[in-house]
């Protein structure tokens, strides 16, 4: 009875230290040497580089609209036709009133000219009266038969009419150069009405395509409204436009290379590189817009297709890393022996799966992947290995799972 009693105490002993002396159990993996990328993330979309609003050019009626959504257009097509009344009308008045003009100057056609040139004939006529009259009266004071009040008079009157011959010149030159000019003025008057009914067809600013709903024939709407938007939407035109958080905004730089991928494209990695950083943060969401352009072009891209980028910052082909679950607070767990020990490594490059190890670890070494929150130094513990590998996927994030960012690190 004492010995069955002493072994169902051993036993009950055993049961409860059985834990204790066993270890608590960790998952571990080994220090190894792989690549290892440090980036930060951002989601984007394809846009074109820019998009062009097409406004109306004056106030009127919408009466034509000649292009729908998703069509292409070229540069100067007409899209839409706003009338304007009023312009019809001035554009009546303006030829009209050219057409007056063009009479008026005309030397054919223009009264005001013919009239001086009637009183120019007439005045001609009566000069070279009195100039035959004055010829005679010179011959007869020859022979003494023309008196001298007689040829003073009708020299006078020669002056006189060859007076009235400039004056009606110089005053025909001068109506003509009044007419000429109101004809010029008349001119411009139409081009203006011309070009104010030029005004209302709507033309393409660029070769691109129709983005939205033009608006609706029988419209009323207003200088500057807009009426449809246009872009160029060409896969080499398109960049995937990104919103960086504005802690990352110090680490951007043109013609950093981004590693991307589009939900339309599983399991592929597009390369790419920034082409554009705007100055001004959203000031909402405090992210600044970044343009990546894609490299190679994939003739399938559309606008408005989404996906994940990563932004190198730096890259190494082969270090020594650990997965970056493995430290905690700037600190590693070491298992050596069935026990643990804390050490604080000299740390490099971060990326999201792995952490480059500078000094204090070798490969091979086996550390703590979890749980490591209640471990204390020298504590024995049970061991799980799990491939490096693994372990470093395990910390991929969450939009990136299914291999969208596989192979960045």
């Amino acid at each position: 009875m004492v010995v069955a009693g002493l072994v169902g105490v051993v036993g009950l002993a055993g049961v409860f230290l059985y834990p204790r002396l066993a270890g608590t159990k960790v998952t571990i993996t080994t220090v190894v040497h792989g690549p290892v990328v440090e980036a930060f993330y951002a989601t984007g979309t394809l846009q074109p580089v820019r998009e062009y609003p097409v406004a109306s050019n004056v106030e009127g009626i919408v009466t034509e609209v000649l292009v729908d959504k998703g069509e292409a257009v070229e540069q100067g097509q007409k899209v839409a036709f706003v009338r304007v009344e009023e312009y019809q009308m001035r554009y009546r008045q303006a030829q009209a009133d050219l057409d007056l003009r063009q009479s008026l100057a005309d030397e054919t056609t223009s009264p005001v000219l013919e009239e001086y040139d009637a009183r120019l004939r007439a005045a001609k006529e009566q000069l070279d009266i009195v100039q035959r009259e004055l010829e005679r009266l010179t011959q007869l004071r020859q022979t003494g038969s023309a008196s001298q009040s007689d040829f003073d008079r009708t020299t006078e009157r020669v002056q006189n009419y060859r007076s009235e011959v400039e004056s009606l010149k110089a005053r025909r030159a001068k109506d003509l150069l009044g007419l000429q000019r109101d004809l010029a003025v008349a001119r411009a008057g139409l081009d203006i009405a011309l070009w104010n009914l030029d005004q209302q067809n709507i033309r393409s600013p660029i070769e691109g395509v129709v983005l939205d709903r033009p608006v609706s024939v029988g419209t009323r709407v207003k200088g500057n409204d807009p009426l449809l938007r246009l872009a160029d939407v060409r896969p080499e035109r398109l960049v995937m436009r990104a919103a960086v958080d504005e802690e990352d905004k110090t680490r951007l730089t043109v013609e950093q290379v981004v590693n991307t991928t589009l939900y339309a494209y599983p399991g592929l990695v597009f390369k790419g590189r920034v082409k554009q950083i705007y100055p001004q943060a959203d000031p909402e969401r405090r992210t600044f817009e970044v343009d990546v352009a894609i490299e190679p072009v994939d003739r399938s891209f559309s606008p408005g297709m989404t996906g994940e980028l990563a932004f190198v910052v730096e890259a190494k082909e082969q270090a020594l890393v650990v997965p970056a679950q493995a430290v905690q607070g700037g600190e590693v767990w070491l298992v050596r022996g069935g026990r643990v020990a804390r050490l604080t490594p000299e740390l490099g490059l971060r990326s999201v799966e792995r952490i480059e190890i500078l000094q204090g670890l070798t490969e091979g070494d086996q550390v703590v992947v979890g749980p490591a929150s209640k471990l204390t130094d020298g504590q024995a513990v049970r061991t799980v290995f799990v491939d490096p590998q693994e372990a470093a996927n395990m910390n991929r994030p969450a939009e990136a799972e299914g291999g969208a960012f596989r192979g960045f690190n």
